[in-house]
């Protein structure tokens, strides 16, 4: 069940919402990259293709939409997790060297949306330090940890979707 309070503030344009997250089982891959933005996509894009091989070389299927899950972001590097949710461990299924499946914790969260390109989703952070820092959420680049682990959930599907259409659920955990 998801608790939802709603807000949307006129002066960061941008749709935030209370939600508690269920825990669920995932097929996932932890990937990492530089963090030049122009090398994000690949392997975002790389890490995705290996938990769709894995999910269809065992006949598993997605119950929710994928996710990115962001572990480490620094000034050279960004770790990250690819992850879609499934409904139970097939059995007989191991891990494979970069796919496993994993069960990840409930959580209540802040969750925000984001209309657009995901070349825009920069945008939107930025967007978002304003709304947290107006309400005293944060007051350094350091305090950002604090919504650790944060994920962005993908609801449609770009190769199907124009840019302008697709719809990007970001969630920064609350404790």
């Amino acid at each position: 069940m998801t608790t939802e309070t709603t807000n949307t503030t006129e002066t960061t344009k941008l749709e935030s919402m209370e939600v508690e997250v269920p825990g669920t089982l995932v097929v996932q891959c932890e990937a990492s990259c530089s963090a030049d933005p122009s090398a994000i996509p690949t392997a975002v894009g790389d890490a995705f293709a290996k938990v769709q091989e894995y999910m269809t070389h065992h006949a598993i299927a997605a119950t929710g939409r994928p996710r990115l899950t962001y572990t480490e972001w620094g000034p050279t590097l960004v770790r990250f997790i690819a992850a879609v949710p499934i409904a139970e461990i097939p059995v007989g299924v191991l891990d494979a060297p970069a796919v496993a499946i994993r069960a990840t914790p409930g959580t209540r969260a802040l969750r925000f949306i984001h209309r657009g390109p995901y070349s825009d989703l920069r945008a939107t952070y930025g967007r978002i330090e304003a709304w947290l820092r107006e309400r005293g959420g944060i007051k350094t680049a350091a305090d950002w940890a604090r919504y650790a682990p944060m994920w962005e959930e993908y609801v449609n599907d770009p190769a199907t979707t124009p840019e302008s259409e697709l719809l990007t659920r970001i969630y920064l955990t609350l404790r």
